[in-house]
Order: C-alpha cells, then sequence, then structure tokens
C-alpha cells in the first residue's frame, strides 16, 4: 500500500522537468524561476537540474546564501553525481568544508585554482568577490539555490558568472534585510538593492518563466490548512497520504497540569495546538512562558513518545534531537537553552527562526512572535518569520502564545509607508498573514493557567 499521493508527486516532478527543460532551451542571458512551498523537497531538485545540466557537458555554479546552505549542496551533490563526476567547493579562505561533508569525490579549491571543472558550490558572497576580482571565468549556468533569501545586490554581483540562470528558493521564508541607514531611498528603483534575487528578475524581466512546486515533503496534510496562509496563490499539497505519520503518547505519571497534556495530546492528533497563556503585555523574555515550554517539553519526554512515518513504519522512540524550539529572540533562546540544560534536556534545539530556516524536525514548539505584545512592529508582523517558525515540523507544531495576541491583528491594519514604483507592503502582508494563520488556529486552541 502507497504512502505517497502518487498524483501530487507526479505533478511535482513535472514541474522539476518543466523549470529544467526550460533552462536548457533558454537563450543566453535569460533565467527560469522555481518556487517551492516548506519542505517541497527544493534540495533534491536543484541537484536534479545540476545533474541535467552535466548530463549536456555544460558547466554549472551552484550559489547558496549561506556557507551552510553551501555545505549542505556540496555532499548531497556528492552523492548523487554519477561515477567519476566530482563536486569542486569553492570557500572563502576562512572557511573550511565540515568533515561530515567531505566526500572522496570532493574537490576544495581557491577560486583562482579553478579550471574546467564542471560542477563548482559557493556562496553567492564568495562567487561574487572571484568575479570582482578577476579569479573565476564563467560557466554555462548558474544556478541560485534559497533565492528568495538572496537580496539584489548579491544576484547583481554574480549574474555575469554565467548567461543563463535558474533561480529556485521558498517563497515564504525570511527575505534578505538591511540595517543600512535610509535604506528606503532605493524603494522603487529598477536596481532596488533591497529586494530578493528573484524579485528583481521580475521586476526587470516580468516575462521570465515561473513553476511552482506543487507538494510539501516535510508537511503533512495536517499543517495543510495552516502553511498555505503563508503562500498565496500557490496551490500545493502533501506528498505523504493522511495517516501515514503518527506520534504516540503514553499516559504519564508525575507532576503537570491540564493544560500540558490536552495541548500534546491535541498536536499528537490534529497536528496543531495554539496553547495561549492568559492575556497580558510582558517582556520579550516573558519568564512565564519560558517555564510553560520547559514544563511542555518535559512532559513530552515524560509520557515515552514515539514517531511513525514513512521511513520508519514501524516506529521509533522521539529524541530530544527530534524537537526545536523556534523563538524570535536571542534572548529567549539563551535563556531557555540554560533552562534545558539544567533539565537534563540539552539537546532539545532552541534557536530562532533566522538559524532554523531549511531544518527539519519532527516536533516544533514555536513562541508566537505577538505574545504579550502591546503593539505590532514590522519586524514581528514578518510574515516570513512567522513561516520558518510554523513549518519546520512533520508531525506536530505547538505554538505558545497570550490570549490577547489575536487583538493585534483585528481591525483596521496600521497605515505604512508607501514609496512611487513599488507595491510590496511587508507589514501590512505580516498583518493579513497572522490574522489567517489566527484562524486556521482557532480549532486547536487550548487554554493554559
Amino acid at each position: 500500500m502507497s504512502k505517497y499521493d502518487e498524483t501530487r508527486v507526479a505533478e511535482a516532478e513535472r514541474a522539476v522537468g518543466g523549470a529544467i527543460n526550460d533552462l536548457l532551451r533558454t537563450k543566453p542571458h535569460e533565467a527560469v524561476i522555481g518556487i517551492a512551498p516548506a519542505g517541497a523537497g527544493k534540495s533534491y531538485a536543484v541537484a536534479t537540474a545540476v545533474l541535467a545540466v552535466r548530463k549536456e557537458k555544460l558547466r554549472v555554479a551552484v550559489a547558496t546564501p549561506t556557507n551552510e546552505q553551501a555545505f549542505a549542496l556540496v555532499s548531497s551533490l556528492a552523492d548523487r553525481v554519477p561515477r567519476g563526476e566530482r563536486v569542486t567547493f569553492v570557500p572563502a579562505s576562512s572557511v573550511s568544508l565540515p568533515d561530515e561533508h567531505v566526500r572522496k569525490n570532493v574537490d576544495v579549491r581557491k577560486a583562482n585554482q579553478i579550471g574546467g571543472e564542471g560542477i563548482l558550490v559557493g556562496t553567492l558572497s564568495k562567487f561574487g568577490d572571484a568575479l570582482s576580482r578577476q579569479d573565476l571565468s564563467a560557466v554555462d549556468i548558474l544556478l541560485i539555490d534559497e533565492a528568495f533569501q538572496a537580496n539584489a545586490v548579491q544576484y547583481f554581483n554574480i549574474a555575469e558568472l554565467a548567461p543563463r540562470h535558474l533561480l529556485m528558493g521558498d517563497s515564504g521564508q525570511l527575505a534578505p534585510f538591511s540595517t543600512a541607514p535610509e535604506a528606503n531611498r532605493w524603494r522603487g528603483l529598477a536596481e532596488d538593492p533591497l529586494l530578493t534575487a528573484v524579485d528583481i528578475l521580475c521586476r526587470n524581466h516580468p516575462n521570465t518563466r515561473q513553476h511552482k512546486l506543487p507538494i510539501t515533503r516535510r508537511l503533512d496534510p495536517r499543517a495543510l490548512p495552516v502553511a498555505q496562509a503563508f503562500y498565496r496563490n500557490h496551490s500545493f499539497g502533501a506528498a505523504v497520504l493522511p495517516g501515514v505519520r503518527e506520534l504516540a503518547l503514553q499516559r504519564g505519571g508525575g507532576r503537570t497540569t491540564a493544560a500540558e497534556d490536552a495541548a500534546l495530546d491535541h498536536a499528537a492528533k490534529d497536528g496543531w495546538a495554539h496553547l495561549e497563556l492568559p492575556a497580558a503585555a510582558v517582556v520579550m523574555a516573558d519568564e512565564r512562558t519560558i517555564e510553560l515550554i520547559v514544563r511542555l517539553v518535559k512532559r513530552l519526554f515524560v509520557r515515552g513518545p514515539t514517531v511513525r512515518c514513512e521511513n520508519h513504519p514501524r516506529g521509533r522512540k522521539l529524541e530530544q534531537g527530534d524537537v526545536a524550539i523556534a523563538v524570535s529572540h536571542n534572548d529567549q533562546k539563551d535563556l531557555l537553552r540554560a533552562r534545558f540544560q539544567d533539565e537534563g534536556l540539552g539537546d532539545v534545539v532552541v534557536s530562532t527562526a533566522n538559524k532554523l530556516q531549511g531544518l527539519t524536525f519532527e516536533v516544533v514548539v514555536a513562541w508566537h512572535p505577538l505574545a504579550g505584545l502591546l503593539d505590532v512592529d514590522d519586524f514581528h508582523l514578518d510574515p516570513g518569520r512567522l513561516c520558518v517558525m510554523l513549518t519546520r515540523h512533520r508531525q506536530a507544531c505547538i505554538v505558545v502564545g497570550r490570549a490577547g495576541d489575536r487583538a493585534l491583528v483585528e481591525g483596521i491594519p496600521p497605515a505604512t509607508p508607501a514609496y512611487v514604483g513599488w507595491d510590496g507592503n511587508p507589514a501590512l502582508d505580516g498583518w493579513y498573514v497572522h490574522e489567517g494563520v489566527f484562524r486556521a488556529l482557532e480549532p486547536h486552541r487550548v487554554e493554559a493557567t
């Protein structure tokens, strides 16, 4: 009996194949865009594109925004390329390839040592620097992974690396940002450096072909009502069929509150729980929220959790490293890490949305960005931040906040700056996304005392 929606999987394969075919047929100075929802198997699609390009005897450079993304691509490509093919990593002078990503068919070379290698992997910054120094010659195809995390300046800097481009990315993720003063002075310009690589391409070349992957492999069907709030005009479904994944919990003993067990039971059954403390305006690193999250995770492991899925049909024990706590601020992260360490739960992953981007866990506890705020602002309304926090899980996500949070995005949205020639409005988009997510979480509310 199949564990997958074979029709949906076939649609996704056709979408990836269509993007690759368009790339191979494009004329010089043209590009193709691939857009994926969270957990669509985008990295696998990137590797598939690289293999197709190499089959045509074309040289390809794969660029990523961060070193960690480049490391992962190096090993995943090396594991998939045919015998005799090599992957060349081009690092910055201060960067080394971690041992877990080293392979026999991987070379590490400086840019000025590159000759006719067929597959190059590096960061956008490194490739851009090498081009500016004339240390790197052009290749046939440029592939940008996580293109919605790359900003326009990074794209400008490496555009001449190849005449044909494929930009792949998740449109729901955190967009690049700038701390430069008066950064909005460029808003509306054709060369706006604050736009993503995808946005700047679409602004200047609106007829660029786009392919949307209609699938998520990370999320199961229970997660879709919430996850789809982040992807307007992008229809997608789950690869795995209903009932294939299960988080099983024993009754458990020891001290607890009804709210913790209720949230765990609800999340295990429905994939979501929205655990709400009483409405109150609190400091960012609210001690009561920290205590609730720690008690919740302790209770999770007291109840002997096991997980079953398409990869482990007989089930397996849930480990601490399978659980992540997603937060918005470093002080929340630091205090929670210290508390988990004290409780013997030091292997539970606690990090900000920025660091969790691209990662996958079985269970996620998300400290809602609006929890206990007096008013909203651009940072906490950022739809990408909430999207990352609520789309990292395979089994269940428990959102922790306060009962008054939803009132922050009710009524009339706040006035926001407008710029001639620029239609984007992240704050307003975030307002409506948060509003939609609260609606989707309504059936999963659990009151915490």
